[in-house]
């Protein structure tokens, strides 16, 4: 099996590609919020990440391991993946927020919540989306960056073991 230093600098070069798909399945989810047909290349890129990272760590065991790589190896490797393409991400997410989004996610938001609240819907349901609206509305830049960070660490740590049975 190969060095630690060497799966961890391995496995932060694959987390960078990993990072980058991220940012761009987010770039595809912030234009299909204005070009609904794009909303599909979203789903499709969505559901392609762990797919992507299950052959990040085929590789790695192929081309690092020898094809000899046990479940705590690839689960480590797999963890380190997804951290740093978490890491990455949260960065890209903190610029389009903070530098380039201007209200723009916001504003569709709010453009949603008005067709939803113009149907025929229960008081509650209009009161519940007026309040979320309300909510979102208080969030700076630093507050959706890390929870986008903490909500992309908890589905790793649930895509990790799952992608590290099939490396």
């Amino acid at each position: 099996e190969q060095s630690t230093k060497g799966m961890l600098q391995t496995a932060m070069q694959y987390g960078t590609n990993l990072g980058i798909f991220w940012i761009v399945a987010f770039a595809v989810y912030v234009i299909s919020i204005t070009t609904k047909e794009l909303s599909l290349l979203f789903l499709m890129l969505l559901a392609a990440a762990p797919v992507y990272a299950g052959y990040l760590g085929m590789k790695y065991r192929k081309k690092e391991c020898e094809n000899r790589l046990t479940f705590l190896n690839a689960w480590s490797f797999m963890i380190i993946i997804y951290t740093c393409a978490s890491v990455l991400s949260a960065i890209a997410c903190y610029i389009y927020f903070y530098f380039i989004d201007g209200g723009t996610m916001l504003a569709a938001f709010k453009e949603q919540i008005d067709i939803y609240t113009s149907m025929e819907i229960g008081d509650e349901m209009k009161n519940a989306f007026n309040e979320t609206y309300d909510i979102l509305s208080k969030l700076n830049a630093s507050d959706i960056c890390i929870q986008y960070f903490t909500s992309n660490l908890f589905i790793s740590s649930i895509l990790a073991p799952l992608t590290s049975i099939f490396v």
